[in-house]
Order: C-alpha cells, then structure tokens, then sequence
C-alpha cells in the first residue's frame, strides 16, 4: 500500500482477508484499476479512495465489506467500473444513497453492481441519471422498496438489467422496452402487479426474460414472439390467465427453460408447442390447461424435463412420446388422462422421475425397465390398472386370447349401455321423489353455491377473509387455520369456510393433496360441498395452499345437546332428532356403497355433525369451532 507508482492493483479470487487502510487514496495516488474480487476483505470502503483522480475501475465484488458506500465514490469522474455486490454494504436513510449522485459524475459509467447486499429503503430517481454509456445494471438480492424509477430507457446501451429479489412494487414502467440491446432482464421475487407490457416484445436481442414470483395479471403478450433470441422464458407463480399464445410456443430459440407454472392459464396447448425442438426444460404445471395434450409436443426431442401436472388435461398420452428418450423426469400426474400406461416408457433408461398419480388410467401396467423401481414410478390413485411389479398393488389382468378380445370389449359396451340405462331410470325416478319429500326445502339456503368454481387467487381470499383478519378466524388444527370468508356481492354474495395450511408443518402439503384427491370424489348433500381450491403464492412471495368449503351457519350438533350458556340454544325435538340420525345414515350409507373405493368415516360424533339454517344435518369432521364444515383425510380411511 506504499507503492505510490502502481497503477493496476489486482488480486481477484484469493484467500486474502483484513481491511483496507483508510488512506489508501493518499499513498496511491496513481491507481487506475482496484481490484479484490472474491477474497476475505473486511471493514468499511476508505472514502478516500475518491480522492484517486485517475481512477477507473473499482472491484469489490464477493468480499465482506460492511457500512454505507461512500457518499463522494465517484467525485473524480473517471469511474467506468463500479462492482461491490456480494457483500454487506448497507443503506436505510435516503442519505445512504448519496453515493448514486456522485456517480452521476461519470460520464463513461458502464456498470454498475450492487447486488446481494443489505441495501434497504426506497430506490431514488437518481439511479436514472447515470451515464448513457451504461450497460450493467444489477441491484437484486436487496431489500429495496418502491417503484423501478421513471427514465430506466434512456439507458440505450444496456445489456443486464437486475432488479430481483427485492421488495419493489407496482407495475412494471413500459419504456423498458426500448431497451433494444438489452440481453438479460431479471425482475423476479418482487411484488410487481398489473400486466405485462406489450412492449417487451420490442427488445429482440433478449436472451433471459425473468418475471417469476410476482402478482402479475392479464394475459401473456403475443408480442413476445418477437423475442427471437430468447433462450429462458420464466413468468411462473404470478396470477396470469387466458390461453399460452401460439406466438410463445413458437420461440425456436428457447433452450434451457420455458416455466410458466402456478398461474391461472387455461384452454389447450397448442400443436404449436413441437416447435421448441430446442428446449430443455418445460413446465406448465398448476394452471387449469385442459383438452388433449398435443402430439406435436413429441417433436420436443431435446426436452429432459416436462412437468404438465395439475391442469385439467384428457385424453391418452400420445405414442409421440416415444421420441423423448432424453427425459429424466416426467409428471403428468393430477389431470383426467385415460387409457393405457404407454409400454414404451420401460426403455427411457435416463428417467428418473415418472409421475402419472391421480388420472384415469386403465389396462395393465409394464413390469420391466423403469417400472420394475418403486422409487422411480408413481402411479397412484389409478383405479383401472392391473398388473404390474407387486409393489404396485395392483389386481392380477385377466387373460383373454386375441380371438375373443373384440367380442369381450363388445360384450362390454352392451352390459354399459344396459346397466347406464337403468341408473339413468334410477336417478329420474329417485329425483322426483326427492322433490317431492316434505324436506325439500332444506335445501334452499344452499342452492346459491356453485357446484364448482374456478381455482380462486390468493389475492381474493385476502379480500374474502379482510386479510385474514382475527375476526373471521374460526379456529385452529393440526395442519392450519380456518376463517370465515364472503366472496361476491349483492344477490351473488355467498359465505364460506376458508381453510389455510401451515405449509411450514411437516406433512401439510401431503395432507394437502391427500385431501384434495379424497374431496373431490364426494358428491352429497349430507356431506359437506367442496367448492375450490388455492395452490398459489402470498404477497411476499410464500407458498400459499388452501381449500374453500361449504359455510355451515347453524353449528354442531354437540352445542345444540350440550349449550355451555342456558339458553344458547334449543334441544332438538324427538322428530329432529330422528331426521338428524336419518340424515348421517343416508351420508354413511353413501360412503360405503357410492364410493369406489369406499370411505369409511372413523370418527363420527355430535360434534362432527354440522346443522344449517333447517336444521339438515351434514356430516363431516371439524372439531375445532362450531358453523364450519371440514372433513380431515386424517380421520378417513380409504379401503383398498
């Protein structure tokens, strides 16, 4: 540090560790270039390094320098290069941001890294007065607030542009898309809301487009077909709908990654989808996609990851799939997918992860290959499967030669039409007497709730439940919080019970799918309504999973045969009595002999009973507060 007469005073990527003397600036006054690139450097950054006239480049970057940035940084006027992420600088008064007005000094400016820091409070307008020569750009992995700041476009030069992993709201400012060279834009794990410009489309020299994680709505601009060297394309867990458009599946140059998981995108996938001959990496999983899943998605053959679960897809899994040898993991599980387990995917010796759980799946099942590894193939909740390895647990196929193979699915389709007829018959008739029975009208008060919902957002069970507020919690169980929720207005205004998992617990997700995947085979009056479902993130960007049920206004049965103040409520007469017991028969009674397999309930008690507003009973297991109705796959179990 004595050396007056050096000029570059390099020692990237080393183990070197101390502070730097303060004086620095004094006893080299001729510096030009000051670099300690990923080392072990402590301590504050001298002030006085502003006072080294010829100074050009300062890299600081991967070290553990602490305290705020010099104020006068760039006084000189001759910085090109300031790089000081990664370290522990700190800023949480708009005075800690004074260093940016310095910099605005330098007119030949061309990057800038403040990454990965503990930089907090609101960015200022100032980082839009730097230099126009400015071609790096990165402030992520902060805690900064506020709004990208007006002006971001006038950085015409600017390759990286880094803004993720902070706390910035608002809407994403339309003038960065005139950031024509622009090459990598990460503004993922914010809380960015309102749609995507239209003019990002504009920036054709884009490589990486990230916008995961955020609160983005409206629909994926077509525009962003003009993104022609795009290779990674993120929009997941955000609140966007509507069709993925032809123009997105039609990026050639996608070739590590296309996620646009955990929105609310519906309709098919188009046949467009083979032409991303090139990519790696494909995951549309969480949305409410639906219809076939395209057979050109075969011509995909550089794919080696592809995630299509939890949509609403149909249909067989096309034999186009056997081009996909590349595949080291494949989900399909949780959609309505029919027909056979395709026999081909026994030779895909690179998979590693095969999922086809929860669909309607039919006919024998491979035994050899991949299927001979329990850990590697799931193929759960597939009631039609037969055969396979014993792990499966699957019934023995029954043989039939090929000669009688066309008369038995005959025989087949007549024994349907004849038994459909008279369940058809069954239910006509059942339905009359119904309407007819001097207790129809008990029902009325529950008329109003659809018998299913689209998948709602997080942002509307905020609303529903007034931010979950303490006065609509009903109570608490072993894996969340339930609270009283009202969705609609007017005449449409309906109440219901909104359960909200504890995704920290150990086993919440799993008991969230368990009793998702059990609900959604009941169908009873007696039993409680399942009218949607939440699988999203919350505003800071945390997984979020809940389920919405029936609002059952009258209580348990237990308080109504044990009040705990004189008064509370009425005892039920001899005849209420009889209807409640008549209505928890009839709901047992379709447990055991309606449900394939059948549910048996273990757990039945007065408290489990919930009343509505006529005194119908409606069974289900929810213990913790009287007017709600939950069953918990817990106290359900399912008979092999």
């Amino acid at each position: 540090f004595n050396m007056s007469s050096l000029e570059r005073f390099d020692f990237e990527s080393n183990q070197l560790s101390g502070s730097l003397p303060q004086d620095i600036g004094s006893t080299l006054p001729n510096l030009k270039e000051f670099s300690l690139f990923y080392n072990k450097f402590k301590g504050q950054i001298p002030s006085s390094l502003s006072n080294i006239s010829s100074l050009e480049r300062i890299v600081l970057h991967g070290n553990r320098f602490h305290g705020r940035i010099p104020s006068n940084i760039g006084q000189n006027g001759c910085l090109t290069v300031f790089v000081l992420g990664k370290n522990e600088l700190q800023a949480t008064e708009s005075r800690d941001w004074d260093f940016l007005t310095s910099l605005a000094n330098c007119s030949s400016l061309s990057t800038v890294d403040l990454q990965l820091n503990n930089l907090s409070g609101i960015l200022p307008n100032s980082i839009s007065n730097l230099s126009q020569k400015l071609e790096t750009l990165q402030v992520g992995g902060n805690q900064i607030a506020g709004h990208i700041p007006t002006g971001i476009g006038r950085y015409y030069k600017l390759t990286v542009l880094e803004f993720a992993d902070n706390l910035f709201t608002g809407t994403i400012p339309s003038d960065i898309g005139k950031l024509s060279n622009l090459r990598n834009l990460f503004l993922f794990q914010n809380r960015y809301h309102g749609e995507i410009p239209l003019s990002l489309g504009n920036m054709s020299q884009l490589n990486k487009l990230i916008l995961s994680n955020n609160n983005l709505e409206g629909s994926i601009p077509a525009t962003f077909g003009n993104l022609t060297e795009l290779i990674s394309l993120d929009l997941s867990s955000n609140l966007l709908s509507g069709q993925i458009p032809e123009e997105v599946m039609s990026i050639s140059s996608l070739a590590v990654f296309l996620n646009l998981s955990n929105n609310l995108l519906d309709g098919p996938i188009t046949p467009h989808v083979g032409q991303l001959v090139n990519l790696a990496i494909m995951d549309l999983s969480s949305n409410k996609l639906s219809s076939a899943i395209p057979n050109t998605l075969g011509s995909c053959i550089e794919l080696q990851f592809l995630y299509l679960q939890g949509n609403l897809l149909h249909g067989q899994i096309p034999k186009e799939f056997m081009a996909l040898r590349g595949l080291e993991e494949l989900d399909l599980s949780n959609n309505n997918l029919s027909g056979p387990v395709p026999e081909f995917l026994e030779s895909f010796q690179l998979l590693k992860n095969l999922n086809l759980s929860f669909n309607q799946l039919s006919g024998p099942v491979p035994d050899t290959g991949i299927f001979s590894n329990a850990s590697i193939v799931s193929l759960t909740s597939n009631g039609m499967l037969c055969g396979g390895p014993v792990f499966f647990h699957f019934p023995a196929c029954p043989y039939l030669a090929p000669d009688k193979l066309a008369r038995h699915k005959l025989i087949h389709i007549l024994v349907f039409t004849v038994v459909g007829a008279f369940i058809l018959l069954g239910v006509c008739i059942a339905t009359c007497c119904y309407i007819n029975k001097s207790r129809g009208d008990a029902r009325q008060g529950q008329e109003n709730i659809p018998e299913m919902f689209q998948r709602i957002s997080y942002t509307e069970l905020h609303s529903a439940t007034d931010s979950f507020s303490v006065e609509n919690l009903v109570g608490r169980g072993s894996f969340g919080s339930v609270y009283k929720g009202t969705f609609g207005s007017g005449a449409n205004l309906i109440t219901a019970a909104v359960k909200v998992l504890d995704v920290q617990r150990q086993g919440a997700t799993r008991s969230f799918m368990s009793e998702c995947n059990a609900l959604k085979r009941i169908r009873h009056r007696k039993l409680v309504k399942v009218i949607t479902v939440c699988d999203s993130l919350d505003h800071s960007g945390s997984q979020f999973k809940a389920l919405v049920l029936e609002f059952i206004p009258n209580g348990s049965l237990d308080k109504w045969l044990h009040p705990s103040t004189e008064g509370e409520f009425q005892t039920p007469s001899l005849m209420q009595r009889l209807n409640i017991a008549l209505d928890v028969a009839e709901a047992l009674e379709y447990l055991h002999h309606h449900i394939d397999p059948p549910i048996v309930h273990c757990d039945v008690k007065p408290s489990n009973i919930l009343l509505d507003d006529n005194m119908v009973a409606h069974l289900g297991d929810f213990g913790l507060a009287p007017g709600m109705l939950f069953p918990s796959y817990s106290t359900f179990s399912v008979i092999a």
